[in-house]
């Protein structure tokens, strides 16, 4: 895979992220595919990880940008602004809890590596977190 189509795939994976289509996103996974968001959690498996974001989309409506994101044929790397908006009172919230309205923006750098071209790991860091809470 080239590296300008590993960066298209990715532009796709995100949007279908964002789109909540988690049947395209996980197609993007290996089997056995394992995260560690920024929050420090290790998910293993595609379904982990839908369960995941399942319960996240369930409490926050969940945008991410790229910033900029490098690829080669062993994987990709992206800076990321992500933005969650609470559609609820999410006080189980992995970030911390979140009243319905409230905003958690935050940046991270993520890196993914691949395998046979898919995602086989994937490793985030959070660099800035910005909490805009509805009772400030």
């Amino acid at each position: 895979m080239s590296n300008e189509d590993a960066l298209a795939r990715f532009r796709a994976y995100i949007a279908a992220f964002n789109r909540g289509d988690f049947d395209a996103v996980t197609a993007n996974y290996t089997d056995d595919v394992e995260l560690v968001n920024g929050t420090g959690a290790r998910l293993v498996g595609k379904q982990a990880i839908v369960d995941f974001y399942h319960k996240v989309r369930a409490d926050t409506d969940r945008t991410i940008e790229v910033v900029e994101c490098f690829a080669d044929e062993d994987g990709v790397a992206a800076d990321l602004k992500s933005e969650f908006v609470a559609t609820r009172d999410a006080p189980d919230f992995p970030s911390g809890p979140m009243a319905k309205g409230d905003r958690l923006r935050i940046n991270s750098f993520a890196l993914y590596t691949l395998r046979d071209g898919k995602f086989a790991q994937i490793k985030a860091g959070v660099h800035k977190r910005e909490w805009v809470r509805v009772d400030s």
